[in-house]
């Protein structure tokens, strides 16, 4: 059966036009940077080593993950031991994890034990729709680039609810992010304890499952670890994809981003030159009533954060942010208590990296939404991108903890 998955999945590549993406024997290293020489070796290696950075240190004395083909594994290694760096293998073949994460055969119905696909995702949005007709509101911001519908829907029991905001899967490649919110969809609409059904009924739900859905469809179909949108990012067409978490319109190109389009963080020829970001902000700026939203989530992985405002500076912070901290301490605290995971919250640029041009620095700065977080989930990057099929469920269990935490912990400080 894992046989006839393998082939279905070669057959869907060629149908598309192009190969699958494999990456047999490709390893991933943690390696601690801990001087400013041994960060310019790499970054100048990068390319002639054919390097893929899955999470890069943004401050000396932490830890990059890096991606290495079979083909560069010595002489990386050589490269690491010639310079004194300090790292270890965490993964030894990239793609016997990847052909975990694809079913062996795929069920008739949507379950939390294994990947979807869009489509997949897609046809369980319109059961739910019609299962639950009074409490679920399905609405789309508009197509991607390639025309895809971007849907999502809005749960709601009763009129006058505050709202929250979730959008998920903005990069491709975290397969884990669109798994767990639809589980957290599906505990809202069949409350099985106090604590959701009190979220499920005074809270509004605007949730996007899959908001870049070229990238996605691209990961499922081709290449697994795509990160980016898929429009063109240069007339020549050799770099495809804008990193979409870098495409809002504010700040936008001001740190943490890059102008070369060629780039994982790319951040498009212009602020919300994507058709996705441009069309997410206006469905908040013309279909949701000003003010309703109280609370933004951008869901990604990895790494454990809760990360808020500002990302493009770490000496300044916003004016809401003790509120935003005793909300971010609410949900790690809640999810710490019951399942032991550690959530580590802050600003972006204090506790993680700078960056601007964020969905949560928008909807801060523009929107003033007064609790806007980047939730990076599991796990610590000892699988990073390619977490088994059986965390999905304890992973979206604890985050279904973490937001009934939040939500009360927001009502702590009015925001709710």
């Amino acid at each position: 059966m894992l046989l006839k998955s393998l082939l279905f999945a070669g057959l869907l590549a060629l149908v598309c036009g192009v190969e699958q993406v494999r990456y047999d024997n490709y390893k991933v290293y943690n390696v601690r940077i801990d001087e400013r020489q041994q960060f310019d070796l790499l970054t100048a290696q990068e390319k002639l080593l054919r390097l893929s950075s899955w999470r890069e240190a943004r401050h000396l004395g932490e830890s990059s993950d890096i991606m290495v083909p079979p083909e560069y594994g010595d002489s990386f290694e050589s490269l690491l031991l010639g310079h004194n760096f300090n790292y270890s293998l965490k993964i030894d073949n990239v793609q016997r994890h990847i052909d975990a994460q694809r079913p062996r055969q795929r069920i008739g119905h949507h379950e939390w034990t294994q990947f979807h696909t869009l489509d997949e995702i897609y046809e369980w949005l319109d059961l739910i729709e019609s299962r639950y007709p009074d409490i679920v509101t399905p609405f789309t911001i508009g197509n991607s680039y390639e025309g895809r519908p971007i849907r999502g829907v809005k749960i709601s029991y009763q009129q006058g609810n505050p709202a929250v905001f979730i959008e998920s899967n903005i990069h491709a490649r975290e397969w884990i992010t669109s798994a767990t919110i639809t589980y957290f969809i599906d505990e809202l609409l069949v409350p099985r304890n106090p604590g959701v059904r009190d979220v499920a009924y005074n809270v509004d739900w605007y949730i996007i499952p899959v908001l870049n859905v070229d990238g996605f469809v691209y990961s499922h179909e081709v290449e697994r670890l795509w990160r980016k949108s898929r429009m063109p990012s240069d007339p020549t067409g050799e770099c495809i994809g804008t990193d979409l978490n870098r495409n809002f319109d504010f700040l936008w190109m001001l740190t943490g981003a890059s102008d070369d389009p060629c780039t994982q963080t790319y951040a498009g020829p212009s602020a919300e030159s994507d058709p996705e970001i441009s069309q997410l902000t206006a469905y908040i700026n013309n279909s949701i009533p000003d003010g309703s939203i109280k609370i933004y989530i951008s869901l990604h992985s990895y790494g454990q954060y809760v990360l808020s405002p500002w990302g493009h500076t770490d000496t300044e912070f916003p004016e809401h942010y003790p509120q935003m901290m005793h909300v971010a301490k609410g949900f790690a605290d809640a999810l710490y208590r019951r399942y032991g995971t550690e959530f580590i919250y802050g600003s972006s640029a204090t506790t993680l990296y700078q960056v601007s041009g964020s969905g949560k620095e928008w909807a801060y700065a523009v929107k003033n939404i007064t609790i806007p977080y980047t939730i990076e989930l599991r796990d610590k990057g000892e699988l990073g991108f390619v977490l088994p099929p059986e965390d999905i469920i304890p992973v979206a269990r604890e985050v279904t903890e973490g937001f009934v935490g939040m939500i009360a912990a927001a009502r702590e400080v009015d925001i709710l």
